[in-house]
């Protein structure tokens, strides 16, 4: 493997964090986001592997179709400087975080998990009104919204904060201001909306995008249609070569210092992996294009001559949602897998488990009047067509515990649930 360098960073854990990595692989631009949408965050240096994507169930947390043992996990929230660790209860369903540990193919232990949204801000416009919009987009409608001149889009496998957004979609107004989980499509200047959740009192806005128009005599560049003086940035808090098609995340004052155009309190380079490491799997959009055997998600390079194609390789391309898995070499993601992730929920028939939400527990708060229980805070439909296992519905009692496979509902804050194993 070759040397790894690092550069200078003003988190208080780098000298852990770099020391840690420099044993498997060089984590380049500290402070940013992961290529599909997180954050860094230190690395323990028992780590022997990363993966990123979107959190698809709890028990302990389900990532890539993997479960996760995060009972010892550190949890952290780098967005800022000053947001410090965070407790295991603040991950939630839709978040896409960076997980470093170690796993097989089913199951995993977690020693970090960092988490952190793509884009806060006022919803400028949307494509349906709300009187026509009471349910999540269908499987051949995609909703989208407008945020700070980025394109959001919202599919069947978007989640809606069930607390500040009850209806999903239809609690929406233009000028309210959302905070947006996802996967990022930095050639698109667009966001796969993965999580979304209502903010009251931001403080601060975040962006995510690839500069252009960067202007070094007046300290300003775009993002999209979004004009970011940078001028008045501390030193301290810019953390990035300002230059075109560089990627950044960036945090913003909440006024606006003219037409689409606002300033800069803090820029950061979005996070890179180079070097090499013996597993990674990332779930991301494909950014560039050539063949079914080389493409990109974001900056990382991919070589999937020698990949299994699990759903086969129909459909991909440009813009396409897909999980990779493999390793890292000298720079070059080598794919031993590629499954595509185009489609929305799953119908309950094709058995694709990966598809489906997957949470573990005991389940509380029963009702047996209108079939819904709540597991790992989540509240859970067993009305309609259910598969059981080890038992049936007359075992349903608060305390059991089970294991349950279900899709988000037409509003994406609640679950449906499509099979429940009872558990030992």
């Amino acid at each position: 493997m070759k040397a790894l360098t690092f550069p200078s960073c003003g988190y208080r854990t780098v000298a852990t964090w770099c020391s840690a990595l420099a044993l498997t692989l060089g984590l380049i631009a500290c402070g940013g986001g992961g290529d599909s949408s997180t954050p860094t965050n230190p690395v323990a240096s028992n780590s022997t592997g990363i993966s990123q994507g979107t959190i698809a169930g709890f028990g302990s947390i389900i990532v890539n179709g993997v479960r996760y043992d995060d009972s010892s996990a550190s949890v952290s929230y780098t967005d800022d400087d000053d947001n410090g660790d965070r407790r295991r209860d603040d991950l939630r369903l839709g978040m896409v975080v960076t997980i470093n540990g170690s796993s097989g193919t089913a199951t995993g232990t977690a020693t970090a998990i960092s988490f952190g949204s793509e884009l806060k801000g006022p919803v400028r416009s949307m494509s349906m009104p709300q009187s026509t919009s009471s349910t999540v987009a269908s499987a051949s409608q995609t909703q989208t919204l407008n945020i700070l001149g980025q394109q959001v889009e919202i599919n069947q496998r978007t989640v809606f904060d069930s607390v500040s957004l009850p209806n999903g979609y239809a609690d929406i107004r233009v000028g309210q201001v959302l905070e947006i989980h996802g996967l990022l499509d930095v050639a698109a200047n667009k966001l796969l909306a993965t999580r979304i959740e209502r903010e009251n009192n931001a403080n601060k806005y975040k962006i995510v995008g690839n500069i252009n128009s960067a202007n070094l005599t007046s300290k300003t560049f775009k993002i999209g249609s979004e004009t970011i003086q940078y001028g008045a940035t501390e030193a301290k808090r810019l953390r990035a070569a300002i230059v075109d098609g560089a990627t950044v995340r960036v945090t913003l004052a909440t006024t606006p210092a003219g037409t689409d155009t606002w300033n800069a309190t803090r820029i950061v380079s979005k996070q890179r992996f180079v070097g090499s490491l013996v597993r990674f799997e990332v779930e991301g959009i494909i950014t560039a294009y050539t063949s079914a055997a080389q493409f990109s998600i974001g900056t990382l390079n991919i070589n999937a001559s020698n990949a299994t194609f699990p759903r086969g390789n129909t459909g991909l391309g440009l813009g396409s949602r897909v999980e990779v898995k493999g390793q890292l070499v000298n720079d070059v993601f080598v794919a031993t897998s590629v499954k595509i992730e185009n489609r929305g929920n799953v119908s309950p028939s094709n058995n694709e488990d990966n598809d489906q939400i997957e949470l573990h527990g005991a389940i509380s708060n029963l009702n047996t009047t209108d079939k819904i229980f709540t597991l790992r805070g989540l509240q859970v439909s067993y009305a309609g067509v259910v598969t059981y296992r080890k038992g049936t519905a007359s075992n349903l009692v608060n305390g059991v515990k089970v294991e349950v496979k279900a899709t988000l509902t037409g509003t994406g804050t609640a679950l449906q649930a499509q099979r429940i194993s009872f558990e030992d």
